[in-house]
């Protein structure tokens, strides 16, 4: 029996953000021939589970700050401690950028968020006349269609209210803000950065990863690591790349991960999961 954890974006997901048919008729397929999958991603467990449909196998989500077993039961988190979550929602407000915050009910962003975006945009195609801002637009309405999706006035009452915060998510087109947080962040004791993507940095505490997770997942199935598989593509990935027994990178992953991997299967848009799993592992 393996365990075969799955990343969504750029990997199970095509470029369209929609899941590949092919790979979710491969995942059912391992499952039936007595293997376990599961969902390894840096979106919320609600989100994954919108998108995978009729899918019943574990979730690990939030990069690792949530995993769930087949049925839904929350079986570990891992949130950012209340001070340091208040304190870098605090910073951000006054970084005047786009950002999101991950609970277990819901993603929550500052009502103002989307104007920023907007200004950033701006901005950039000013400076910028080959920029094409509908492409710039079409990669930042990703954010608001998310599954969970909800505005809000006041993000510090998530922290008064006592709301587990998983998992800060910061969207933004200046490429120095970003390393400018990033900087902040990577120097703060309880919490560290990832990305998944392009203008996007993920603030997740010390403790989450998604390799963790994943060796917690397995732990609690009786799965030896040696028999766990991971699909991946990008940064946040890494970890658990790391950490697996077979490491599975998709066409178009990020080189780092495409270093780390055993093998190398064809890009999300050609179906890259399903390719791993009916030919790669030969399930």
């Amino acid at each position: 029996m393996k365990l075969i954890a799955v990343d969504l974006d750029g990997t199970l997901l095509t470029s369209n953000s929609r899941p590949s048919s092919e790979g979710l008729e491969a995942i059912s397929h391992a499952v039936a021939q007595g293997h376990i999958v599961t969902l390894c991603t840096g979106r919320a467990s609600f989100d994954a589970r919108h998108l995978t449909g009729e899918l019943s196998i574990p979730i690990i989500a939030s990069n690792g700050a949530e995993v769930f077993d087949r049925e839904g039961k929350l079986l570990r988190e891992t949130p950012i401690h209340s001070n340091a979550a208040a304190e870098a929602i605090r910073y951000l407000l006054k970084q005047d950028v786009y950002f999101e915050i991950f609970c277990p009910e819901a993603i929550y962003s500052p009502s103002s968020g989307e104007q920023k975006l907007l200004a950033e945009m701006d901005m950039l195609v000013s400076a910028n006349a080959e920029v094409d801002r509908d492409r710039l637009w079409e990669s930042a309405k990703i954010q608001f269609v998310q599954f969970g999706f909800e505005r809000i006035d006041n993000p510090l009452q998530l922290i008064e209210q006592e709301r587990p915060i998983y998992k800060l998510l910061v969207f933004s087109y200046n490429e120095e803000k970003l390393d400018e947080i990033t900087r902040h962040f990577n120097v703060q004791p309880q919490v560290q950065t990832t990305t998944s993507a392009k203008h996007i940095v993920e603030v997740i505490a010390k403790e989450t990863d998604k390799g963790q997770a994943l060796q917690f997942l397995a732990g609690h199935l009786g799965v030896e690591m040696s028999d766990t598989v991971v699909i991946g593509d990008s940064y946040n990935d890494i970890s658990m790349f790391q950490v697996a027994g077979t490491k599975i990178a998709m066409g178009n992953a990020v080189d780092d991960v495409k270093r780390l991997a055993t093998s190398i299967t064809r890009t999300n848009d050609e179906h890259g999961v399903a390719y791993a799993i009916r030919t790669l592992l030969e399930i």
